[in-house]
């Protein structure tokens, strides 16, 4: 066999050796395992959003023969806690003949919501200077930690003494190191007006030809302090040499433009100058100041404040007080007029009948003659003549009654003014009120008061001094007084 020979069928012998060997390659050895997706930047999902297994197939392919590959069963190993924040694992293995391939997928579980703060009440909010700031309050709640509240931390002051805006923060940070931030806003704002304090009364009395000191005055802001400096007085001029009334005004404005404002009366009075208490027509301006259930242990202190101003009125007497029955003496003797009250002043014994009646009248006007040496002429019934009381004891007596005094040629008197000591106050402040606002109803007015009780007689020397500054002329009844009638109930 010559040498070309001899090649040729040695090539030929590689080609098939070489043959066989890509078939037994493509047989036995071309094939991989691949899997369908890559995650190589891994998985991350927001803590609340559902967690979902990632679809991923493994097939086996060849580099020549089934190339689009065959897809084979994988296995999933995963260790997720979708209910807890953390990095977790995903390992996928797919095995094929002797070949095992894994792939593994991280995962983490985030949260990136930021806690919420919500406030108690209005995010923007006005306080009075001056009053105390209590915070409303705040909850927070986040989505992972649950309640935060106590984890709040709030920062920023509220000066309630000094108007003006102030934020309040409020900031907390969830386990995540999420942060959250709300703002309260504060008005402090004056709205309060600054107080003016009169030293002395507010309302002063002084005699005529007496010399008038203005007693003083202070004034206090709730935001500026001490501002007396700054208050300004106005008003009248008082001339102490004048009867009259005069008015003093005191007015200061605080720094956030609040004024405050307060005024004194000064009343200059002369004592009452004697007069014709028998004057059929009194004229106008009168006062008939009348006291009953006397006298008692407040009567000879109403008697000297009577003097003091030369003041007459009337006593309704009666005999409940005994040990003071000497003083009927002394109201006649001080040029009062004593008229007959009542000597037990028991409704139950004088209404019971119409003599039961006189027989009480006439046992206190025997008293009043053995004091003064002669009779009373004038009378008040027990309760007014308008009583309805008497309705338990006798009825239709006070229409009786009333006819049979006048018969008898003695004058009966009500009231037209109420002082209220009767049952409606204790105060003296409210009895003088009441006179003073009463007797501004009337030209002529009957005032009832009860010289038995201290906080009334406590009343009388302011209502004297008023009553002389307006130009009122005090008398006491006579015969010749008009008397007041209430109408008849009974």
């Amino acid at each position: 066999m010559d040498k070309k020979k001899k090649t040729l069928i040695g090539a030929l012998a590689a080609a098939i050796v070489l043959v066989i060997a890509f078939v037994v390659y493509i047989t036995c050895f071309d094939y991989h395992i691949e899997f369908s997706g890559a995650f190589d930047k891994g998985i991350t999902v927001e803590y609340g959003n559902k967690f979902e297994m990632p679809k991923i197939k493994a097939y086996e392919k060849g580099h020549f023969i089934n190339r689009k590959g065959k897809e084979i069963k994988c296995t999933v190993d995963s260790n997720v806690d979708e209910t807890k924040v953390g990095s977790y694992e995903i390992k996928i293995t797919a095995k094929y003949k002797k070949k095992t391939k894994t792939q593994t997928i991280k995962v983490e579980i985030v949260d990136k919501k930021a806690p919420e703060i919500t406030l108690t009440g209005d995010a923007e909010t006005t306080v009075e200077a001056g009053s105390e700031y209590a915070d409303p309050g705040y909850s927070a709640q986040d989505n992972y930690d649950g309640d935060l509240t106590d984890k709040v931390k709030v920062s920023g002051d509220v000066d309630t003494s000094k108007p003006g805006d102030y934020k309040v923060k409020y900031t907390v940070s969830d386990s995540s190191d999420n942060d959250a931030e709300v703002t309260r806003t504060v008005h402090v704002t004056d709205t309060t007006a600054p107080e003016i304090v009169l030293e002395g009364d507010d309302c002063v009395m002084i005699k005529k030809g007496d010399k008038y000191k203005e007693p003083g005055y202070k004034a206090e802001d709730n935001c500026d302090g001490d501002i007396t400096d700054n208050v300004t007085v106005s008003g009248d001029k008082v001339d102490t040499d004048t009867v009259g009334k005069y008015t003093i005004n005191y007015e200061v404005e605080d720094s956030s433009g609040n004024k405050g404002t307060a005024s004194r009366v000064v009343r200059v009075y002369a004592p009452a100058a004697n007069v014709n208490a028998n004057a059929v027509n009194p004229g106008d301006k009168v006062i008939y100041l009348t006291f009953d259930d006397g006298p008692g242990e407040y009567t000879s202190q109403l008697l000297d404040i009577l003097d003091k101003y030369n003041v007459k009125v009337t006593f309704f007497v009666t005999n409940t007080h005994p040990d003071y029955q000497n003083l009927i003496a002394e109201e006649a003797k001080r040029g009062h007029t004593v008229a007959i009250h009542s000597a037990s002043h028991n409704y139950g014994k004088i209404y019971s009948s119409e003599n039961a009646y006189f027989d009480d009248l006439d046992e206190m006007n025997s008293i009043i003659k053995a004091q003064t040496g002669s009779d009373a002429s004038i009378i008040r019934f027990p309760g007014g003549s308008s009583n309805a009381v008497s309705k338990k004891y006798c009825k239709g007596i006070m229409t009786q009654l009333t006819n049979d005094v006048t018969a008898r040629g003695l004058l009966y008197c009500d009231w037209n003014v109420s002082s209220g000591d009767a049952g409606e106050t204790k105060n003296t402040d409210t009895v003088v009120q009441n006179v003073i606002s009463g007797v501004q109803q009337h030209n002529v007015s009957v005032v009832l008061q009860h010289d038995i009780k201290g906080f009334s007689v406590n009343a009388v020397e302011r209502i004297i001094q008023w009553g002389l500054s307006e130009g009122y002329t005090f008398l006491p009844l006579t015969t010749s007084s008009p008397m007041v009638h209430h109408g008849i109930n009974n």
